[in-house]
């Protein structure tokens, strides 16, 4: 996908349900950094990737017997991190298929997290006890280095409920990660450090779901008072300067800047997170007999539009990170895609094209086959002889290079960066998942038997003994 050639003043927001993907036992679902695979974690204990080209899907990870509570991208694509209601959190390798580190915890983990800058480092939240920081070793067989992180106030056992946080997530460069509490309690805490760094209290209610703006550093909490708050931080990103005055202005803190509920309804909400812009705020409901999808604009907190679909509970919903399509899942498992309906304008491609509504009779000229035309200056000139003269005068570079009638090559620049997806630090390289061939052994050409000679093309090249020889079709 080309997001140069992308419309760039279309709306944000889908309009309908454009496909159904049956995945049967789907209950989380989590798009890549780029939008390219739609990862699916199920209450079978597997994780499915899906293509966004082709809908397909693309690898099936078998993480155990337990059922998945949710799963995390890294910012390359390549890695992967599921976790279950038994435990174990699970980082893979995509790219060559393997486990790269598996941890195992005494309590359920009910939010997990990748670094965006590290994706050998993730955040677990623990049902009954503090979250920690996890760093996996460099290779395979070295055990994981496992960091708590403590939020309670000084005096509280780790190892209880009240130490534990119900939801996190990282800042934009990873520097800073927020964890929500039962007891509507927001932290901000350093990830080298693992210090508290501010915290403020958003509700009396237990804080369910936090997420990031994609293009900013504000923050929006769902809780169990059914109220979406978005917070407003300011935190000093890295080092500070020397200078006094700046560090004076750097005061962290989160503030609240808009509170946004269904006063109608009063309906509690499944999941809220950011638009791809960062302007507004997508937020599921939690009926048992709806399916719709709200969206908010982040500054004024009005409702812009809703999107309604079957009667089903709504278990997760995701947005796309460039384009406006939505991912939602159902009770049932199944997958709804919601995107716009392409609205095709052939006149940004011939300024002197003409949408006809009906058809119309085309009247030919004369001579719209003479060789002998009449141009607009009223001189007769031969069709044929006046496009040889003017290509010699573009191959001889009279004109330089190019006449005015003569259409020009555009060169699209598609290799400078997407100020959404880079920044002054060293990103990570890009990544391509591989893709495997299943093919019958019907289709195979036949092996060589042992003791013969197999004779290849007309070159004469000579198979040696035992070996599989595979020829074109």
């Amino acid at each position: 996908m080309n997001r140069k050639l992308l419309d760039p003043f279309e709306l944000e927001y889908p309009e309908a349900i454009e496909a159904c993907l049956d995945d049967e036992y789907a209950v989380k679902c989590a798009f890549s950094y780029y939008g390219s695979f739609l990862a699916t974690a199920r209450s079978d204990g597997q994780c499915y990737i899906w293509d966004m080209d082709t809908l397909n899907v693309m690898r099936k990870l078998t993480h155990g017997e337990s059922a998945l509570t949710g799963l995390s991208w890294s910012r390359s694509s390549r890695y992967i991190l599921t976790f279950d209601e038994a435990g174990v959190c699970i980082l893979w390798d995509l790219q060559a298929g393997t486990i790269r580190t598996r941890v195992s915890f005494g309590s359920a983990v009910v939010c997990a997290r990748i670094h965006p800058r590290n994706s050998a480092q993730f955040i677990v939240c623990l049902a009954r006890e503090a979250p920690c920081l996890v760093t996996a070793g460099k290779e395979e067989s070295d055990p994981p280095v496992i960091e708590g992180i403590r939020i309670s106030p000084e005096g509280t056992d780790q190892n209880t409920k009240a130490a534990a946080s119900t939801c996190c997530c990282f800042g934009k460069k990873g520097v800073y990660v927020y964890f929500g509490t039962s007891k509507g309690m927001v932290y901000a805490v350093h990830t080298a450090t693992r210090s508290v760094t501010c915290s403020t209290k958003l509700s009396s209610s237990t804080i369910t779901t936090i997420s990031r703006d994609p293009r900013g550093s504000d923050i929006v909490a769902n809780s169990s008072d059914r109220i979406l708050r978005v917070c407003q931080v300011c935190l000093p990103e890295g080092k500070l300067s020397k200078a006094p005055t700046l560090q004076a202005k750097l005061e962290p803190s989160i503030t609240v800047t808009t509170k946004i509920q269904d006063i109608v309804n009063r309906v509690h909400w499944t999941q809220a997170v950011f638009s791809s812009s960062g302007d507004y705020i997508v937020s599921g409901i939690l009926h048992k007999a709806e399916h719709n999808i709200y969206i908010w604009d982040k500054f004024t907190g009005s409702l812009v539009k809703m999107l309604t679909g079957p009667n089903e509970l709504l278990e997760d919903c995701a947005v796309h990170p460039l384009r406006p399509i939505y991912v939602s899942v159902s009770t049932f498992g199944i997958i709804y895609l919601w995107t716009r309906v392409p609205q095709q304008n052939w006149n940004a491609f011939a300024p002197g094209f003409r949408e006809l509504e009906e058809n119309i009779d085309y009247i030919e000229p004369e001579d719209i086959f003479d060789r002998r035309v009449e141009t607009k200056d009223g001189s007769i000139v031969d069709y044929t002889q006046e496009n040889a003269r003017r290509d010699r005068r573009a191959t001889d570079g009279s004109s330089g290079g190019h006449s005015d009638d003569d259409d020009m090559d555009v060169t699209v620049d598609i290799t400078d960066d997407d100020p959404l997806f880079s920044d002054s630090e060293s990103e990570e390289e890009s990544f391509l998942l591989p893709v495997n061939v299943d093919c019958d052994d019907d289709i195979l050409p036949p092996a060589s038997t042992q003791g013969t000679r197999a004779v290849l093309g007309s070159d004469n090249a000579v198979a040696e003994k035992g070996s599989v020889v595979e020829e074109d079709a």
